[in-house]
C-alpha cells in the first residue's frame, strides 16, 4: 500500500467517523449556542505532511494538512459535531501557525487560527471570522495533543484537547 493510498484510507476512516458522529441522537441544535461561555473539548485527527523542504542538518519546512473530528459532546455547544480541515507550516524542530476551518451540520463555519511555539505538541489559538451563527465569534483557547495513535506510514492520527472561551455577538 503506498502514501497515497495510505492516507486516502485514514481520510475515508475520519469521514466516515464524521458522518457517524453527526448522526448520534444526541445532538444538540446549534442555533442553541450560548452567546458566551467556556469550553473543554475533546478532538480526533487524522494528518500527514504534504511538502518537506530540507534546511540545515535534519531541519525543514514543513507543509502539514489535517483533518479534525470533534464528537456530539452536550456540554460543549460551540464544538458539537463539528469536524475541520487545517493547514499549518512549521519547522520539523519547532514552532508552525496554522489555520483550520471548522464547519457544523448547518454548513456554518468558523475559523481557528493555531501557534505552536516549540517542539512540544501544544499550543494556543484564537477564534475568529465565522458564518452564519458563528458571525463576528471571538475566542481563545489552548490545545494539546494528549495521544498519538498507529498510523501508516505517511500519516499520523492523534487525539487532543482545547479549552478556552469565546463570545458571539
Amino acid at each position: 500500500m503506498n502514501v497515497k493510498t495510505t492516507f486516502n484510507f485514514s481520510q475515508t476512516i475520519v469521514a466516515n467517523a464524521i458522518v457517524c458522529g453527526m448522526c448520534v441522537p444526541t445532538l444538540v441544535s446549534a442555533q442553541g449556542i450560548p452567546k458566551q461561555g467556556s469550553f473543554e473539548a475533546t478532538y480526533y485527527g487524522v494528518g500527514s505532511v504534504t511538502k518537506s523542504m530540507p534546511m540545515e542538518g535534519d531541519d525543514a519546512v514543513m507543509f502539514f494538512e489535517d483533518t479534525i473530528l470533534v464528537p456530539s459532546n452536550p456540554s460543549v455547544p460551540l464544538f458539537q459535531s463539528v469536524s475541520a480541515k487545517c493547514i499549518t507550516v512549521g519547522y520539523s524542530k519547532g514552532a508552525s501557525n496554522g489555520y483550520c476551518i471548522y464547519t457544523d451540520k448547518d454548513g456554518d463555519k468558523f475559523v481557528e487560527s493555531i501557534v505552536k511555539p516549540g517542539p512540544r505538541a501544544a499550543g494556543k489559538g484564537t477564534l475568529a471570522s465565522g458564518t452564519g451563527k458563528y458571525k463576528g465569534l471571538e475566542g481563545q483557547l489552548d490545545w494539546e495533543l494528549v495521544a498519538f495513535l498507529p498510523a501508516d506510514k505517511g500519516s499520523y492520527n492523534y487525539i487532543g484537547k482545547k479549552t478556552g472561551h469565546y463570545r458571539i455577538p
